[in-house]
């Protein structure tokens, strides 16, 4: 077997990058399905489905743009609170973010709710997996 330290290079890298994509991504792709069990409370828009995997990839960018922002906001205001206090904050900012962005994509408040909430549990159990990805992460040499 092949160990990940033995692996060098564009390889490693494109492990890694895989890797990375699918932490990130698979939370957000589950909260599109997460209403078709659902389905007395609303369902993705006609032909959605289709273009999830594009709009998890816009998804996750707004999510990182609007986080960047609203976690310099909660540091500047609350940077004497605990760090569970600001994690809390944080993550319920990205919520709030993420029901937004299923709200336009979905046929009610309902569904939206349910794809927010997956996506975010989702991040919650993922978290210590991305922040093991980015220690571990490849460096440049130079």
């Amino acid at each position: 077997m092949v160990r990940l330290a033995q692996i060098s290079g564009l390889p490693r890298f494109g492990l890694y990058l895989a890797m990375v994509t699918l932490a990130t991504g698979l939370p957000v792709l589950l909260g599109f399905f997460a209403p078709l069990w659902f389905s007395q409370f609303g369902n993705p828009k006609p032909g959605i489905l289709i273009w999830s995997p594009l709009l998890t990839i816009v998804f996750i960018l707004i999510i990182l743009v609007l986080g960047e922002i609203s976690d310099r906001i909660v540091l500047k205001i609350f940077n004497s609170a605990s760090k569970m206090a600001v994690q809390t904050l944080q993550t319920l900012l990205t919520f709030v973010v993420m029901l937004g962005c299923y709200r336009l994509v979905m046929t009610s408040y309902q569904s939206a709710l349910i794809a927010a909430v997956t996506a975010t549990l989702g991040y919650v159990v993922l978290t210590p997996l991305i922040n093991r990805l980015e220690r571990n992460a490849p460096r440049s040499q130079g």
